[in-house]
């Protein structure tokens, strides 16, 4: 199970099941449909034994007739499960992005994502609501969100709830339950087109408690729940954050237990974790337990909350214009004009930002969907400075990081070629004093070009865990670019695998000049061309009181450098 936000583990909530088109109950009341697969005779309640567990197996079609694919563009990110005809359950990790609402679409009926499967059913979104005690930076506690659709299914043979838990509903140790997705087969492994199913088995919350513990910054919640193989080889994985762990109640319906969030690796054993490298220990599978959350889902649902994702309505921007001058100190930029259409083929557009003389710029992007192609040579958005030199080059579908330029105007080109086209872009741009620059690498890539300081976040307090940060200086031409450090104060390590301060001759982080942790200040840094990568990376553990540098520009003259 991955570590990373969007590839979480299992997650569910529970609330008892509502009637078909009541959307909006004044009581929740089961679904008399509600856990049975179509195909099912029998209930089996036999799940106290591990007699029949099976993993990473593929499924019937129907076999789960609850769950949902969540689609951005039409391409499947996260999992859900159906508990009325209006309402999904999935994780709130799914759905952090701000206008994700805009441009999410849910599917039904789903089994291979390849085919329009017979019974599919897609609906787009009304609301998201994310369980207020979420917090992104401890993302696997109350990981749940509800989302409201746009409409209701209909329900049919291949599309059905889940039941939720009733009140004071047991799931013991021991007891086996299946979670499904179109999540990887394998850690970092392919993406399959047909849905697959696996079964585990729930464990006891204090082996969970000392599994999640041996981790290099343990895990504690109020809402999880784990499930797994204490020696590994069967789990959920990366692409079925938000999909459901479903057990059999004692009357033999499927019952929502929890929601895949989070997991160290996939399918990897935790047993002996302590004689393992921190990158090497496993975790079970860990989901939120839907019984926690109970009162929260009937709360919601019985009102019709309709608190939803947050949608800024600005102007937008179309390429009728080139290079259209957008001068204030904050504003968006939308292309095309809405993020449900998609851009036309062979365009070439360009749009030049300008705020106050002495100001510096940040671009920040809230949506992003173009060709994908390892050296964005198809369709892409540039980024220039004002004397043309480029700052980055983006396509794909994930949100650049923030950027943050050392310039008051910038120069932004989109082109596109005569093949496969996107949704193109959404982003808002700032005016910021150079006072903001500091540790604004923590915050954005920083784009510097002219010489000044940079330092680790919170300097002189501690840098953070986990800390990511990132500037690029660019220094004039026929100059190359001085890095001293004036404070450094940084977790000691052999080969500084741990936290470090590293400076690279190139933006792809090919040529690394020098590398550098501990508690002695480094020697002057020194570039062999007029652009330095410089990354400040922290581990889980540990954190010190962070660095401060300033960087120069020194002019060179043939392979003389003119001190």
């Amino acid at each position: 199970m991955p570590v990373a936000l969007g590839e979480l583990l299992l997650f569910m909530i529970g609330i008892v099941c509502l009637r078909e088109g009541n959307s909006v109950p004044l009581r929740l009341q089961k679904d008399s449909r509600c856990g049975q697969k179509p195909h099912e005779m029998k209930p089996w309640n036999n799940f106290n034994h591990l007699t029949r567990i099976v993993g990473g197996n593929q499924v019937k079609q129907g076999s789960h007739p609850w769950q949902v694919s969540l689609k951005r563009w039409q391409r499947h990110f996260c999992g859900g499960t159906i508990v009325s005809a209006q309402w999904v359950v999935t994780a709130a990790h799914c759905v952090l992005d701000r206008q994700l609402r805009d441009y999410l679409n849910i599917t039904a009926g789903e089994h291979d994502l390849s085919l329009m499967d017979e019974g599919e059913q897609t609906l787009p979104v009304q609301a998201i609501i994310k369980h207020p005690n979420f917090n992104p930076k401890r993302p696997m506690n109350y990981d749940i969100a509800l989302v409201k659709l746009d409409g209701a299914f209909n329900f049919s043979s291949s599309v059905l709830p889940a039941c939720l838990p009733d009140v004071g509903e047991k799931f013991d140790p021991g007891d086996v339950c299946t979670t499904c997705g179109w999540g990887r087969l394998k850690e970092n492994g392919i993406l399959p087109h047909i849905m697959h199913e696996v079964d585990l088995p729930i464990i006891d919350n204090k082996e969970c408690s000392r599994a999640l513990s041996t981790l290099r910054n343990p895990i504690r919640g109020d809402t999880l729940m784990c499930a797994g193989f204490p020696d590994g080889g069967k789990d959920a994985c990366q692409g079925d954050s938000g999909g459901p762990l479903l057990c059999r109640s004692k009357h033999g319906a499927w019952t929502l237990a929890g929601v895949t969030s989070w997991g160290m690796g996939c399918a990897r054993s935790w047993n002996n974790n302590m004689r393992k490298k921190y990158d090497q220990r496993g975790s079970p599978g860990v989901f939120t337990d839907l019984r926690k959350v109970l009162s929260w889902i009937q709360e919601n649902v019985n009102t019709g909350n309709k608190t939803s994702i947050d949608t800024l309505v600005i102007s937008r921007t179309s390429c009728s214009i080139q290079d259209g001058k957008l001068s204030s100190n904050e504003g968006e930029l939308h292309f095309p004009e809405s993020t449900k259409h998609f851009y036309q083929n062979n365009q070439l557009c360009v749009w030049t930002l300008l705020v106050p003389e002495g100001m510096h710029i940040l671009l920040n992007f809230s949506h992003f969907d173009m060709e994908l192609d390892t050296f964005c040579d198809y369709d892409s958005l540039s980024v220039y400075s004002k004397d043309d030199r480029l700052v980055g080059r983006f396509c794909g579908v994930d949100s650049p990081l923030p950027i943050l330029v050392s310039s008051n105007g910038i120069k932004l080109k989109f082109v596109s070629d005569n093949k496969v086209s996107g949704t193109g872009f959404s982003m808002m741009y700032r005016a910021l004093s150079p006072d903001a620059l500091p540790d604004s690498g923590c915050r954005s890539l920083a784009v510097l070009f002219e010489g000044g300081v940079i330092q680790s976040m919170n300097y002189p307090e501690p840098y953070n865990n986990l800390a990511d940060c990132h500037w690029i200086v660019h220094a004039p031409e026929n100059h190359v670019i001085k890095l001293t450090y004036e404070y450094f104060e940084i977790e000691e390590n052999e080969d500084c695998s741990y936290d470090s301060v590293t400076a690279y001759e190139d933006a792809t982080k090919e040529e690394e000049i020098a590398r550098s942790c501990g508690f002695a200040v480094p020697a002057p840094v020194l570039s062999m061309s007029s652009m330095m990568l410089i990354i400040f990376h922290s581990d889980e553990t540990e954190t010190f009181g962070g660095f401060r540098a300033t960087f120069s520009f020194i002019h060179v003259t043939g392979k003389r450098v003119e001190t």
